[in-house]
């Protein structure tokens, strides 16, 4: 298999399982957090399978390949890297605002 089509397998199972973690249902603040926590991780996976193909696009076995398509996958690891950033960002604002529900409410654990 080549490397872009071992890519395009792996961005396409990691946009399926982001879909489905987006759709999940989260009911509290905790959970929230929990599904931020998901899709940035799957953001992060997004980004190596492009690190992949850019690496893959400055080799010699590329020797040949136009440099857009390198410069294509550097925007695009960019990109889903700037999405972990703000997904990270919300899954540690719902984290303080679950925990601070909680401290209001004078629980010593989050629900679930």
């Amino acid at each position: 298999m080549s490397v872009p089509e071992m890519v395009r397998r792996g961005l396409g199972r990691t946009e399926r399982a982001r879909r489905q973690a987006s759709s999940v249902q989260a009911g509290s603040l905790a959970a929230r957090a929990r599904k931020m926590a998901r899709v940035a991780e799957l953001y992060e996976r997004e980004a190596r399978w492009w690190r992949v193909l850019v690496e893959h696009s400055y080799s010699p076995a590329a020797c040949g390949l136009p440099l857009v398509y390198g410069r294509a996958a550097i925007a695009a690891e960019a990109s889903a890297r700037a999405r972990v950033r703000t997904y990270r960002e919300l899954e540690a604002d719902y984290w303080r605002r679950s925990l601070a529900v909680a401290s209001d409410t004078g629980l010593s654990g989050v629900a679930a």
